[in-house]
């Protein structure tokens, strides 16, 4: 009977040390989790307060067409594969800098992926304003037809010689603070550009194009840039 007894007491015993050994172990993540939510709390607070944080502008600077292969599908439908390279100014008014990873941004065009963009791993100093990037486009099967036939003049009374086009994809970056590099966020971009190839002064260039379809074609051209030949609406949302 005694010898019972002990046993239940043992086992008692061992009950009271799980119960009291998970207690400590849920005490002790809930104390982790709640410092790590305060911590985060205050680095936000301290960037949103103190650092005012900016968004960073991105100025398209030129456009360089390096290659095309043109094709016609009935007869008279003619699409253009091109690669092209975008040279951007990065300006950074924040005081902290402004580190981001290597992405892609894809290109469409009436709800269809006619290309993507690359875009390389940079770094923004704090209150810089003259970084440059280069981008490589890369645009597969894109419609022109309307562009090398001109511009009539019910284009200008309906603005149908607008090109619409889509670009949208996700941007991993780091704020840089003091010599730290904070945690990594994304930043989801899309934005609305509109092409108004009425300014897109290459006449020259269109009639030479015809004679090589469905020849890769390597040349060097510039495309003007101006603000009445592009013009960008951009939305932006950070997520972790």
């Amino acid at each position: 009977m005694a010898l019972r007894e002990r046993n239940s007491i043992c086992f008692l015993c061992q009950e009271f040390r799980h119960a009291y050994s998970f207690g400590m172990c849920c005490c002790f993540f809930l104390g982790y989790l709640l410092f790590t939510l305060v911590v985060l709390g205050l680095a936000t607070l301290i960037i949103i307060f103190i650092l005012k944080p900016r968004k960073p502008i991105f100025s398209l600077q030129a456009v360089n067409l390096d290659s095309y292969k043109l094709d016609v599908y009935s007869g008279s439908t003619l699409f253009v594969s091109s690669v092209v390279s975008l040279t951007l100014n990065a300006q950074n008014p924040n005081k902290v800098g402004i580190r981001y990873s290597p992405s892609r941004l894809h290109v469409l065009n009436e709800g269809l992926v006619i290309g993507m963009i690359r875009v390389p791993g940079f770094y923004q100093p704090a209150s810089s304003n003259n970084v440059s990037l280069q981008m490589r486009g890369f645009f597969q099967c894109v419609n022109i037809s309307r562009i090398l036939s001109g511009v009539s003049p019910q284009d200008d009374m309906t603005n149908t010689s607008i090109f619409q086009l889509r670009l949208f994809g996700d941007i991993t970056a780091r704020l840089h603070v003091f010599h730290f590099n904070l945690p990594k966020i994304k930043v989801a971009m899309d934005c609305d550009i509109d092409i108004d190839y009425r300014q897109l002064t290459f006449s020259n260039e269109i009639s030479s194009m015809r004679g090589v379809l469905g020849h890769i074609v390597c040349i060097a051209y510039n495309f003007p840039i101006s603000s009445q030949t592009f013009a960008k609406k951009c939305s932006m949302a950070v997520y972790i």
